[in-house]
């Protein structure tokens, strides 16, 4: 499988994702990809399951994937560093609500028994779901974040709910990390450290090979 089919199957949305610049620097430090390293924010068990669903997301084909660009360690980063304490509770509940319904979809008693065709599936009833749906469960999801700030929430969400925004929410980071990685930006986007006269309106496919610019 390419890289243009593997972007076609999970139904990337590149530039969905905004994410503080600072974060260039961890996700391209040395000492975020040396071998000591641990995660800050997830525990052992929450990482090893995010770095299942970014490799997923992204395998590694003639580039490389999630696993190789240190994609999961960057999402760990970005929780610890982006997200105020209650978005951090707030993750760690939409994290137990995805692995709740793993287990009960896939009849698993632990996560490292869920093959990666049964995360797939899951990947595909949440984030291929018709439109609509998706457009209704973000906005419950929306809805109830409103309330419960307010002190007004009352029926808890689906797990279906919670699943699908937690996915969303790791599919865009990894499409962020993706690009903006070292790697991908010097070697598989248009790239040009010195950058030359501005040329509103040309052709991609002239002037890049339909590449989208790194910077």
């Amino acid at each position: 499988m390419d890289r243009r089919e593997v972007i076609k199957k999970i139904g990337f949305s590149f530039g969905a994702a905004t994410i503080a610049p600072s974060l260039l620097t961890v996700l391209n430090g040395c000492d975020f990809k040396g071998k000591d390293w641990h995660p800050k924010f997830l525990s052992y068990q929450e990482y090893e399951m995010t770095e299942k669903i970014t490799d997923i997301f992204i395998p590694k084909t003639d580039i490389p994937g999630a696993k190789e660009l240190n994609l999961s360690r960057f999402i760990d980063a970005h929780y610890q560093l982006m997200l105020s304490s209650a978005e951090q509770k707030n993750i760690k509940l939409l994290m137990k609500k995805f692995s709740d319904m793993l287990l009960e979809k896939t009849s698993k008693k632990k996560l490292d028994e869920v093959s990666t065709s049964e995360y797939e599936n899951q990947f595909s009833r949440l984030l291929k779901a018709d439109k609509l749906q998706r457009q209704k469960w973000q906005k419950t999801y929306n809805q109830y974040i409103k309330e419960f700030k307010n002190g007004k929430a009352s029926e808890p969400l689906s797990n279906d709910i919670n699943s699908f925004i937690f996915l969303d929410g790791i599919r865009q980071l990894s499409i962020w990390g993706f690009r903006n990685s070292e790697y991908i930006g010097e070697k598989v986007l248009a790239y040009d450290p010195v950058p030359g006269q501005q040329k509103g309106c040309v052709d991609l496919i002239e002037t890049t090979g339909g590449k989208s610019w790194a910077i």
